[in-house]
């Protein structure tokens, strides 16, 4: 509970106040499983030295120890030894500014990756599922650090219901992204 009461203090106002209006008109036994389901969220969450600043884990953050160049330069070839192809590279910081006309102050970048025998079975078992595909993977620069970010399919899965043998396959590919990003 301590935690909970740690990133209820963390919000906005704003936020706040939503949020306890919302588990104020819940019934209490429905108050009980969301509060359940998020001190149990926020229990794995501890286990993630990168993802310390996201409480509900939406998100797996990690803090690079190698340059934006470097690990731009590997992503391809790292990604594809744990079976994903690239598929679509967007350079935000350097297509923005030429297209639009913009000023990005720092470089950020999202890679879309695939692995089709994967996307097939998802494709083939659950496709309102697809929105969940490619894998995409966020590098960018803040405050002069690198980071690196992909979407918690763990917790993308729960929520959206995925089938068993389905999710199985996912997440092992999930986790051997977390540990490519890790090396970074």
């Amino acid at each position: 509970m301590n935690k909970m009461k740690e990133m209820m203090n963390s919000m906005n106002p704003e936020m706040k106040e939503k949020c306890m209006d919302m588990m104020g008109s819940m019934a209490p036994d429905i108050k009980q499983q969301c509060m359940d389901m998020m001190q149990s969220m926020m229990s794995d969450n501890e286990n993630c030295e990168d993802d310390k600043n996201n409480s509900l884990n939406l998100v797996f953050t990690h803090k690079a120890s190698n340059d934006f160049k470097t690990i731009e330069d590997r992503i391809e070839e790292d990604a594809k030894a744990i079976g994903l192809g690239l598929k679509k590279v967007y350079p935000f910081s350097v297509n923005l500014p030429e297209q639009q006309g913009l000023e990005i102050n720092e470089a950020a970048s999202v890679y879309e990756l695939c692995m089709p025998s994967l996307a097939a079975d998802l494709l083939n078992t659950q496709p309102e599922l697809n929105v969940l595909m490619p894998c995409r993977i966020s590098l960018y620069e803040k405050q002069g650090e690198v980071f690196v970010s992909t979407p918690d399919l763990e917790v993308q899965l729960d929520a959206l219901g995925c089938q068993d043998e389905l999710k199985t396959g996912i997440i092992e590919l999930y986790k051997k992204m977390i540990e490519m990003i890790k090396s970074w």
